[in-house]
């Protein structure tokens, strides 16, 4: 299912929103850690213009607006209801993010909401539906999709470079010591942040996805081994795709040292395998291998300013394409529909781990 952005938005009056001709106002909430490469990304982007932020601390509020040169608030209902915000980013703790996102589009504003939409599926498919009932546009943050060699990686894929896919295998070594879940209350807790499969693995978890195609069951174990957290810090997840091709899972945040995520997926006629944004192996019939290029479609950010790994980068990809797919009257290229399909699966996995059964899900388009 895509939103239907045929037409205008409409504003919280009712009245009709033309952002096809003029720059795109986004308004965050949340100013943590993570709002540093949404500020850069849009700071960085040709038509789009940051309008404001919003967080619960009036410290980490101001610091933004000042450094930034916009207005800021710790009310969200301000933030809001500004004219002048088009779209509303959302970088706050994850079980916020449903509730923020309803609200931002009950205002009639598009919503790009940080991973995961939400953390349970009946929240996630409740943004879904409200964006498409209001004609707006709602994605969800994968800004790893917008990697040049990820897509190439796709692309072989699914236009069968690769023969018959048979297995799926991703690996997560991520290293997070005890102070990083200490550094905020809601780190670790199942209400508000979920564990390694929630926050950090459902990147790879929505790579595999677009890549190996719907998911038709998991069965997984998770545990809680290095850390004094309430959600687990290390998981093992079998999936069956509905292709009848088979994946997994390995992920952990107690690794001795961060890696970068690895990616293999074996065909009959070939394979690849993908680390971090390098492509290690390339046994692909009549294609070139593609070659990293980091700074494709951001120019002008550093790619060395990154918080736990992740930098500015890929959101001025992904922002890039977000405020695009406004203009277009289009979806965007990772949709609320792809968010609410990665918390499937984990939450999938979370349920198998419990019971000791496989779970099927509905596991949604590709």
């Amino acid at each position: 299912m895509t939103a239907d952005v045929g037409t205008p938005p409409a504003d919280r009056t009712g009245a009709s929103v033309d952002t096809s001709a003029r720059t795109i106002g986004v308004g965050l909430i949340g100013a943590g850690a993570i709002s540093t490469q949404h500020l850069e990304a849009l700071d960085a982007i040709p038509g789009a213009r940051i309008a404001g932020v919003a967080s619960a601390s009036a410290d980490k509020a101001r610091a933004a607006g000042e450094r930034w040169n916009v207005p800021w608030t710790t009310d969200i209902d301000e933030l809001l209801a500004r004219e002048d915000v088009d779209v509303v980013a959302i970088a706050t703790p994850s079980g916020l993010h449903p509730g923020q996102a309803l609200a931002a589009l009950r205002h009639g504003k598009h919503v790009l909401v940080e991973k995961p939409i939400a953390l349970s599926n009946v929240d996630a498919r409740e943004v879904v539906e409200e964006a498409r009932r209001r004609g707006l546009v709602a994605g969800t943050v994968s800004q790893r999709r917008f990697e040049p060699v990820v897509r190439a990686v796709r692309d072989a894929v699914a236009e069968g470079a690769i023969g018959r896919v048979s297995i799926v295998v991703a690996e997560g070594f991520y290293l997070r010591p005890q102070s990083y879940y200490d550094s905020a209350a809601w780190r670790g807790t199942i209400d508000l942040d979920g564990g390694v499969l929630m926050n950090q693995a459902i990147h790879t978890i929505d790579l595999l996805r677009w890549i190996g195609g719907p998911v038709a069951s998991v069965a997984a174990n998770v545990a809680t081994i290095g850390h004094r957290m309430e959600a687990e810090d290390t998981a093992t997840v079998s999936l069956r795709f509905a292709s009848g091709a088979l994946g997994a899972i390995l992920a952990t945040t107690c690794a001795e040292t961060e890696r970068p995520t690895e990616l293999r997926i074996h065909g009959d006629s070939g394979h690849i395998r993908l680390v971090g944004e390098d492509v290690a192996e390339w046994a692909v019939p009549d294609r070139e291998r593609p070659v990293a290029d980091t700074k494709a479609g951001a120019v002008g950010i550093a790619a060395a300013t990154a918080t736990w790994g992740t930098n500015a980068v890929g959101y001025v990809r992904q922002y890039t394409d977000f405020l695009e797919a406004i203009r277009d009257g289009r979806a965007p290229a990772v949709t609320a529909e792809d968010g609410a399909a990665a918390v499937e699966i984990v939450l999938a996995a979370y349920e198998s781990s419990r019971t000791g059964a496989a779970v099927a899900i509905g596991g949604g388009a590709a």
